[in-house]
C-alpha cells in the first residue's frame, strides 16, 4: 500500500468519525427538545389537574378538564415514546 494509499485511507476513516459525531451531537439534541416538550406537557397537565382538585373548575367544565387532560396524556405518551426512538435509527 503507497503513501497516498493510507492517507485517503485516514482521510475516509476521519470523514466517517465525524459524520458519527455529528449524528451522536443531532440525537442528543433530538433527545434534549423532546425531554423539554415532556416536561412542558406535564407542567400544563398539572395545572389542569391542580385546577380541577382544587375546585377553580365549576361542575360544568368537568367534562372539558378529563377531555384536556387525556389529551396532555396522549401527547405526553406519544412524546416517550418518540424520546425511546431517538438514536434507535440505523446508520446510513
Amino acid at each position: 500500500m503507497g503513501f497516498m494509499d493510507k492517507v485517503k485511507e485516514t482521510a475516509a476513516k476521519a470523514g466517517e468519525a465525524a459524520k458519527d459525531a455529528g449524528k451522536a451531537a443531532q440525537d442528543k439534541i433530538e433527545e434534549q427538545k423532546v425531554k423539554k416538550k415532556i416536561s412542558d406537557l406535564k407542567e400544563q397537565l398539572g395545572g389542569v389537574v391542580f385546577a380541577q382538585r382544587t375546585g377553580a373548575a365549576n361542575p360544568s367544565a368537568d367534562a372539558s378538564f378529563d377531555a384536556t387532560i387525556d389529551r396532555l396524556v396522549g401527547e405526553i405518551t406519544e412524546q416517550e415514546t418518540a424520546l425511546a426512538a431517538v438514536g434507535e435509527t440505523p446508520a446510513e
